[in-house]
């Protein structure tokens, strides 16, 4: 483990808000990228550069016109794939929008210093596999990245594509206001399925109790058993020498937090394979809710049926029903009001992300999981309109003006939940995916107490940042009490 692998790099923005005049351009003329035209003021594209250069990245060469921070990660040919954060595209409490997905203006410089990186030769690629009923365009479009993009094409020679990554959308039926499906399959490489198998973190546990709420359990079980573990990429991920990443700061119904471990989750092209949670209460072994109650086990057999019984009447009268049940508890209280495993006793959705991350990090270009990392990462967390309470799509924004950078995903989550006032001992999603020393497919092998975080032209050890820095996020409601530092 290098300094690097343990640095994180954090930047506060007076200005705590994007820009917004596109292209966002430097509010100078930085030595490194000629004269050009300026945006006076643009602190998001300031910020983004100063955590680079904390990062230590290309040190030497800082303040010349040869500084090249992403040379680093990146060599002439390559293949880049940036993975923004364009969830959904609208806030579903009528919030900001951009409390929940990036902003343009953060994709701007690493743009460009990824194609100062590849000199010429190489491809970049843009994608997000958004919620299933998210529309991609609207979300782009809301986030000012398909004029950035217009712009930004006429003026390289480098390649820029950019696409949804699902294999299928959600759309409207006529039908009792449920989803139906829309096929998208944008990826022109295709996609292929990534088996972690025995070292997937579902291995051993029972696959036909395995769900999501909007896909039929049949097709989990097809993916989650047999010895398979797998998961369907888009091939234009797998084909990357280099992931960066551009997660938000945010919170999270189901892993208290949602930042770079997280959003690796709108990579996989296909939902259906995507475990948020195991049938039943803690007391028989599952997540779904705290408390044994029959009618959650009728409704979750009924929602079932919806899901995957291919009879139009069959799932009419199992919505009926369903209905009549849920709506009791309007008569009779449940135990709980937890259903879908949103709180902090879900010990699915760790699992999901962590094979996820692993993915990304350690399958060929086949989609074969090597003993050794496959693809270079780097993350810069936006979190300059970041959300507290109902996350990750009803946010409450909160103007943090926070940047953070750093080349694991782990590390960084570890110092982003941190400084948002969270425990990462009472987040799964963090703890369990530090590993010890010798770990196969490791994603971090440490300690928190090995994390450096650079900022202001000092360095503090973890404990230090810690003690230091406290933006105190309020939780999702039904984690607040549960996941705050002490």
């Amino acid at each position: 483990m290098t300094m690097n692998d343990r640095l994180v790099a954090l930047d506060f923005l007076e200005n705590k808000s994007y820009p917004d005049r596109v292209p966002f351009h430097p509010p100078e003329n930085y030595p490194e990228l000629g004269p050009g035209d300026t945006h006076p003021g643009n602190e998001v594209y300031a910020g983004v550069r100063n955590v680079l250069r904390l990062s230590g990245l290309d040190r030497d060469a800082y303040g010349t016109d040869r500084w090249n921070p992403l040379g680093d990660l990146i060599e002439p040919g390559m293949t880049v794939f940036i993975k923004p954060n364009t969830v959904r595209h609208y806030n579903t409490e009528g919030h900001d929008v951009l409390s929940i997905i990036n902003h343009a203006s953060v994709l701007r410089p690493i743009l460009d210093y990824t194609v100062r990186a590849l000199r010429g030769e190489g491809r970049i690629i843009i994608g997000d596999s958004q919620v299933i009923f998210g529309q991609f365009d609207k979300a782009y479009e809301a986030a000012q990245i398909d004029q950035l993009l217009d712009w930004y094409r006429d003026r390289t020679s480098i390649p820029i594509e950019c696409f949804d990554l699902r294999m299928v959308r959600g759309v409207r039926t006529w039908m009792y206001g449920k989803w139906g499906r829309k096929r998208v399959e944008q990826d022109p490489r295709g996609y292929r399925f990534v088996d972690l198998g025995e070292r997937s973190c579902f291995n051993g546990v029972d696959p036909t109790r395995l769900r999501i709420a909007i896909a039929s359990y049949k097709n989990m079980v097809k993916h989650h058993s047999g010895g398979r573990h797998e998961y369907l990429f888009p091939k234009s991920v797998l084909d990357s020498d280099v992931v960066i990443s551009i997660p938000k700061l945010k919170t999270h119904r189901r892993t208290g937090v949602t930042l770079a471990i997280k959003n690796f989750m709108g990579i996989p092209a296909w939902k259906d394979s995507l475990p948020h949670f195991i049938t039943g209460s803690v007391q028989e072994g599952g997540d779904q809710y705290i408390n044994p109650s029959l009618r959650k086990r009728i409704c979750t057999r009924l929602h079932d049926e919806i899901q995957s019984n291919p009879l139009t009447p069959v799932k009419f009268a199992c919505a009926v029903v369903k209905k009549i049940v849920w709506n009791s508890s309007m008569v009779v209280p449940f135990e709980d009001d937890i259903y879908e495993a949103m709180w902090p006793g879900n010990d699915t959705l760790w699992r999901t992300l962590i094979d996820l991350n692993r993915g990304v990090l350690y399958a060929d270009r086949e989609g074969k999981i090597q003993d050794t990392q496959q693809r270079k990462f780097f993350g810069i967390i936006d979190g300059i309109i970041a959300g507290e309470r109902n996350g990750p799509v009803g946010v409450d924004p909160v103007p943090a003006g926070v940047l953070m950078a750093g080349s694991n995903p782990v590390v960084l989550d570890i110092a982003a939940a941190t400084l948002m006032g969270h425990d990462i001992e009472k987040i799964p999603m963090i703890h369990r995916a530090i590993s010890p020393n010798g770990s196969q497919l490791p994603l971090f092998e440490g300690s928190a107490d090995d994390v450096i975080v650079a900022l202001d032209g000092r360095t503090l050890s973890f404990e230090e940042f810690s003690r230091a820095y406290n933006l105190r996020f309020e939780p999702h409601p039904t984690w607040k009490g549960h996941v705050e530092r002490d």
